[in-house]
């Protein structure tokens, strides 16, 4: 299964990346690796089957194989949260309200990177549409607690699906690098739906 954060972002990666196939090289570019260590993160998780490679003359490319029993729980695991500390730790506090009508949450953008100053914290909420009226309260009142502005992204399963088959930018960054606060068997399984 997925122990590494690395292996998280190969993962989330491939997984996000519908329809496609990628060089050792772009997986390892994109992801912020060194190719041999992408090497060994893709043949682990191929050998276990959960990972598609294609050899196209001397070029493995490779995806992911949703076919496999074990690609869903190493989903879920990649969309798991790591310890959270520092700022992120009490915005997902702070967030935790919302939990009730949300199905999953996810921080993403410059609130979670090492930026000093964010001038806001960028959140994508899915939630199904019978609960908006009620997510909507709920926001108001997180938002009076936290001391940046929340600029959400609202979507319902089946319009996460559907970015991300477009490959909305947005949608792509936030479960690709984004933060999972809850909401790891959703997203796995929008993912997984996704890519049929």
């Amino acid at each position: 299964m997925a122990e590494t954060v690395n292996q998280q972002r190969v993962i989330r990666f491939l997984a996000t990346r519908i329809g496609k196939d990628h060089s050792i090289n772009d997986i390892a570019r994109e992801c912020n690796l060194a190719p041999n260590g992408a090497y060994k993160i893709l043949t682990k998780f191929e050998k276990q089957g959960a990972f598609k490679v294609k050899t196209i003359a001397n070029i493995k490319s490779y995806s992911m194989n949703f076919d496999n029993e074990k690609t869903r729980p190493l989903l879920e695991l990649a969309f798991t949260p790591n310890v959270l500390e520092g700022r992120v730790k009490l915005r997902a506090e702070d967030l935790q309200r919302l939990k009730s009508t949300a199905k999953a949450c996810i921080l993403f953008g410059s609130y979670i990177t090492q930026k000093e100053k964010p001038g806001d914290l960028d959140v994508l909420f899915v939630l199904e549409k019978k609960d908006y009226e009620r997510f909507r309260d709920t926001l108001a009142k997180v938002q009076d607690l936290v001391p940046v502005k929340i600029q959400d992204v609202v979507q319902t399963p089946e319009d996460l699906k559907d970015n991300l088959k477009k490959g909305d930018p947005i949608v792509m960054v936030a479960l690709q690098k984004g933060i999972v606060l809850w909401g790891s068997n959703v997203l796995a399984e929008t993912v997984k739906n996704a890519n049929k």
